[in-house]
């Protein structure tokens, strides 16, 4: 079981299993056990009868009925521990039965079958089945000359619209060709997003209302006197809190909110910074009954600006990356200066635009302003969902060094029954066992000792023992009456000695 265990269930053909040795195993030690317990039980009643046997309690003629009722069944044996007081040798064969009426209960526990995940192996060569490394990207380019300029490609233009609209944004899925799939933790390009609440400054003139200006420029203004009132700005900058002009990250767009309510109670005037960047994260991924779980591990922006003649153009490059990332064999991870200024420029015209309420009807700008407006009660998902959309199709549509893209493949796995012994189980069998052998030994020394043959459970021998006379007259037609015998000379107290001429008697003890 040892060897076995925690292993994978070995099957040598459609017939014969791992249980299947294992009941045969525990069925030969039970009727082992049951054998040897009972012979040493039987013999036991030809030392408790022996002349030599050492002991102040006197044994009696229906004492071998009790060995006998006790060497083949619990009543027995409880009477017989009974009888003896636990005090006589035979109380331990006695009580070894006893804790044997549990050993097929016990016996069917100790060795389970768990299915657990195993590497799933192909027959033809003998090896793993590998999963293929998940979407990622070291660098990305995903844009289009025109002319002088660059533009984004669709794929991206369509994750920024899924981003920027959608409720709900899932991770590009891995492809498992099994139930159950497990990668190592790797790293990817991807975007991060965040979005920062901003002050103002407030000036109000005597008739034109008040005008609220963030730190950037963008502003709105709401009219003197109205009793009522919403407006709402969205507007691209060069931020206050991101830097477009920071070598530490490499952002692509920066962009305020600013929203001013205004009502019978008061006016109410919010402010938001948002930015989105590229970064570095890692992930963990499995695929566990055919649902992906995936897990970000780690995020790293820190980016260094380089313009490098092997290079062939201006980049973002990602320096001190940390452990955490899983970044292999020095990789680069780098994003080209064009294609963040593609980005920027197609954000820029995209994230801008105003809202307003007239009589208790909004109108907007744009169906983006209408998105970005209605998630405005929270940025933190809506940015989010944007940053997930966009890496998404970064992780599809990016670059990869083809010397290392199989590094982060992953392992197919299939459910498969492993072995799991319950070792605090093992240990009933292991202690009827040692009891069971000291007990044997016990009851050789002790037949040895005590002078008598090893008989054990034979009938014979019981036939050529004579019987005192005195004995003998008690029964008289004993034996023709139930129960006539235990009746009569039942409670005779008798010892077993071996005569001059080799015959064995069963007489009363000399110092009764």
């Amino acid at each position: 079981m040892f060897l076995f265990d925690g292993k994978l269930e070995p099957e040598w053909n459609s017939k014969i299993k791992f249980s299947t040795i294992i009941v045969a195993v525990m069925s030969c030690f039970r009727l082992a056990l049951k054998g040897v317990i009972e012979s040493c039980i039987s013999q036991g009643a030809w030392i408790w009868v022996s002349a030599f046997r050492k002991g102040n309690v006197e044994a009696r003629l229906e004492d071998f009925k009790l060995f006998e009722e006790a060497s083949t069944g619990l009543w027995g044996s409880l009477v017989l521990i009974w009888r003896m007081r636990g005090k006589h040798l035979a109380c331990v064969g006695a009580a070894i039965v006893i804790l044997a009426q549990g050993f097929e209960t016990f016996s069917s526990e100790m060795v389970g079958v768990d299915d657990e995940p195993t590497p799933f192996v192909n027959q033809s060569s003998a090896n793993a089945l590998h999963a293929p490394p998940p979407p990622r990207a070291e660098t990305w380019h995903n844009v289009i000359p025109r002319g002088p300029d660059v533009s984004l490609g669709l794929s991206t233009k369509a994750a920024i619209y899924d981003g920027i609209i959608s409720d709900t944004i899932s991770t590009v899925p891995a492809r498992c060709s099994k139930a159950n799939c497990v990668w190592p933790p790797f790293p990817t390009l991807g975007v991060c997003g965040s979005c920062t609440e901003s002050g103002f400054r407030t000036f109000c003139g005597l008739q034109n209302g008040c005008t609220y200006t963030m730190p950037s420029g963008t502003s709105v203004s709401n009219q003197g006197g109205a009793a009522s009132g919403f407006k709402f700005v969205v507007a691209p900058s060069k931020g206050s809190m991101n830097m477009f002009d920071s070598n530490s990250q490499a952002h692509f767009s920066v962009f305020d909110m600013m929203s001013v309510s205004q009502t019978s109670s008061g006016t109410q005037v919010q402010a938001h910074e948002c930015a989105l960047w590229f970064c570095l994260q890692s992930f963990n991924v499995t695929v566990i009954n055919g649902v992906m779980d995936s897990t970000m591990v780690a995020i790293w922006s820190k980016t260094k600006f380089s313009s490098e003649v092997n290079a062939g153009f201006n980049e973002f490059t990602f320096v001190d990356i940390p452990p955490d990332l899983y970044v292999k064999d020095q990789t680069r991870y780098a994003v080209p200066e064009d294609s963040i200024r593609a980005l920027r420029s197609f954000m820029d015209s995209l994230i801008v635009g105003n809202a307003s309420s007239t009589a208790g009807t909004m109108s907007y700008s744009s169906d983006w302003v209408e998105a970005i407006h209605n998630a405005s009660t929270n940025l933190d998902d809506w940015i989010a969902r944007l940053a997930l959309s966009m890496t998404n199709d970064i992780r599809q549509s990016g670059g990869l060094n083809s010397n290392i893209m199989f590094q982060y493949s992953g392992i197919a796995y299939m459910m498969a029954p492993h072995v799991r012994v319950n070792w605090y189980l093992v240990i009933y069998p292991l202690t009827l066992m040692v009891l069971a052998f000291c007990y044997l030994a016990q009851t050789v020394w002790r037949t040895a000792r005590d002078q008598v043959c090893a008989w054990k459970g034979d009938s014979l021998p019981m036939l050529f023992c004579n019987v005192d006379q005195g004995i003998h007259a008690q029964v008289r037609d004993g034996m023709d009456i139930p129960e006539g015998l235990k009746g009569r000379v039942g409670r005779t107290e008798i010892e077993l000695v071996r005569q001059d001429d080799g015959q064995w008697l069963f007489r009363e003890p000399l110092n009764h």
